[in-house]
């Protein structure tokens, strides 16, 4: 009885670690296919193997698959790194939204995909896949060598009867389950009922994704597994995919591939000035002396070198190359995005605070009102659209009392449409470093200059400049409502009297954005560290040059965080760059404005230089 009972204890992960252990142990591929019909035998006889395969059919791969490896050896198909995360994704997160897996070259996720759907085909009554590849040729490629070669290996009992195996589809009649592989076009799918649908290389296509999508949609039954697998190929409908939130995004650098490795040390005295630098990135990001070995040899094997950062890429951002003449230099912000953790904001949230509006009177008479803001409080939020990157610089002496305050600027640039999106930058002026980077889509133009009024009291009355081609509500706000005190004046010439005069705001016009983005371009290529936003970083690598000689991003994409960026670092040469010293009202500035007090209000005094036909 004993054994008996320790033998319904039998788990398939049991089967799967015995496999692995005689495979290591023999290397005999004899051995273990004898060792597998035993595996399939026991399977079909235990009740509770045969739950667990039923529940989750892949588990029969490593039990009895094989598949021909690099080598072109056939061995067991055992999962490796990125195979085993992707099945721990699919079970922990469900089927409710596609999965959209970007790689590198040959990470293994055809022939996972390809197993799991034949798995599901022979264990499932009434399965149908399907599997679309980009082209004719690669989806024979797939049917053949990944399909029906793996079918044909498995033991004779865990085959279930053919009714026919073609060209380009396996059917079992007593299950009535299949497996289907097709080219894509627009037509492709129609008529047919489809519970997993594998989207092979899509971002090659040759029709439209979105076409495609329409013509398949109807045949995807409620919780089919859906899989868009590809490299990159570009800024094309596969990337609006990724970038549209409605998959499951998930990325795997070639390094978490085992494989990729090489002693072939001699490459690596074999650099030129971008391999060494990518060099330094990867060894910041931990990989060892063989990987790093190996992305060199991979590199020199190129003659387009630059085809490296789309088949191998060590981002999403760096995966999908830009087309068009990109602005600012790819290979300095692919190598910065791949330096960069992945969280870089000490807190993301938003401003809470209270609006006070005082009377004011004269000789007795209410002439007018006084709005203040006050009580400004941070509050943390998961969705909050501000990234604080670095808290407000100050220097103190022995006692602990403020000497001396950091200067900030901010640039910030202003919804023009439905789809753009309210920005804004703090730069320290000390460094020209990003400290922190609000961006919200849809907010009232009062209210995003209320939150640029807390930033900026918050970096210790930090120069605000925004932009006013659109609109110039925010900086009237900011000026006539509530007196903000360090706001960015411009010289303006008016009229025929050829009269400089000084107005509020940053105008941007074909006369002085080609300045902003090119001072923004260098200082981007001399010291890149400047920038540590993700996002305004990728907002960067799809801004491009047109044939029309606009710079901007490329359709679809946003370039407003470049734009508040640009801007912020203009406003800056009007402010100062060194410390400013700090009066007795700066001390303790955080504690005494930001939960209790009331900022301190003053005039600006240059009230003079507005008038309401400016606005």
């Amino acid at each position: 009885m004993a054994k008996n009972s320790k033998t319904q204890q039998i788990t398939v992960a049991d089967i799967v670690a015995k496999r692995k252990q005689r495979w290591a142990e023999r290397h005999d591929l004899d051995y273990d296919r004898e060792l597998i019909r035993a595996s399939a035998e026991k399977i079909l006889s235990t009740p509770s193997l045969r739950a667990e395969i039923e529940e989750r059919p892949y588990l029969l791969i490593e039990c009895c698959f094989y598949i021909v490896d690099k080598k072109r050896e056939t061995v067991p198909f055992f999962f490796n790194e990125v195979q085993t995360d992707f099945l721990r994704q699919l079970e922990e997160r469900g089927t409710r939204k596609p999965y959209f897996i970007l790689k590198g070259r040959q990470q293994g996720f055809t022939s996972l995909i390809t197993a799991i759907q034949l798995s599901f085909s022979i264990v499932r009554k009434n399965f149908a896949g399907m599997t679309i590849a980009d082209k004719s040729s690669n989806s024979q490629a797939i049917f053949n060598d990944k399909a029906r070669t793996v079918h044909a290996r498995l033991p004779d009992i865990l085959k279930p009867r053919e009714k026919f195996n073609s060209r380009n589809e396996i059917f079992f009649d007593k299950l009535n389950s299949s497996w289907r592989i097709d080219t894509a076009t627009e037509h492709v799918a129609r008529s047919r009922t489809l519970n997993f649908v594998h989207f092979s290389e899509a971002a090659f296509y040759q029709c439209s994704l979105s076409d495609l999508q329409a013509a398949i949609g109807p045949a995807i039954t409620d919780g089919a597994i859906q899989v868009y697998e590809t490299t990159a190929n570009g800024f094309n409908e596969a990337k609006d995919l990724w970038d549209s939130g409605s998959c499951h995004n998930l990325f795997y650098p070639w390094w978490l591939t085992s494989e990729y490795r090489s002693t072939e040390y001699e490459y690596l005295e074999k650099k030129d000035a971008w391999l060494t630098e990518r060099c330094r990135v990867l060894e910041e990001l931990g990989l060892d002396r063989e990987q790093i070995t190996w992305y060199c040899k991979t590199y020199h094997g190129y003659i387009d070198k630059s085809k490296i950062r789309q088949e191998f890429p060590c981002t999403p951002e760096e995966a999908f190359v830009a087309s068009g003449e990109c602005v600012f230099d790819k290979e300095i912000l692919a190598n910065r995005l791949a330096s960069l953790p992945r969280e870089n904001a000490l807190k993301v949230g938003y401003f809470e605070y209270k609006k006070e509006c005082l009377p004011i009177y004269h000789d007795g008479v209410q002439v007018d009102v006084e709005w203040k803001i006050r009580d400004i409080q941070w509050q943390d939020a998961a969705d909050g659209y501000i990234a604080i990157h670095e808290e407000p610089r100050v220097k103190r002496d022995r006692w602990g009392e403020i000497t001396h305050k950091a200067p900030y600027v901010i640039g910030g640039d202003t919804a023009g449409s439905g789809e753009d999106y309210f920005t804004a930058k703090v730069i320290c002026n000390l460094d020209g470093h990003t400290v922190a980077t609000l961006r919200r889509q849809r907010i009232d133009e009062d209210l995003y200059a209320e939150q640029i009024y807390c930033l900026g009291m918050y970096y210790r009355e930090a120069m605000i400049g925004i932009e006013i081609n659109y609109s110039r509500q925010p900086m009237r706000v900011l000026q006539q409502k509530y007196r903000y005190p360090n706001l960015f004046l411009r010289k303006t010439v008016h009229g025929m009297a050829d009269r400089p005069e000084m107005e509020y705001g940053f105008l941007t016009n074909s006369s002085t954005k080609p300045i902003i983005i090119a001072d923004l371009v260098e200082l981007m290529r001399d010291d890149p560290l400047i920038e540590c936003d993700r996002e305004t970083l990728r907002e960067m690598l799809t801004f491009v040059k047109k044939d029309n000689g606009r710079q901007e991003a490329i359709d679809g994409a946003h370039d407003d965080l470049v734009m508040a960026l640009a801007i912020g670092h203009f406003v800056s040469k009007s402010h100062t760059h060194t410390w400013i010293e700090a009066g007795q009202s700066d001390d303790d500035f955080i504690e005494r404005n930001f939960g209790t007090g009331h900022f301190l209000q003053r005039s600006t005094g240059a009230a003079e230089y507005m008038s309401w036909d400016d606005f």
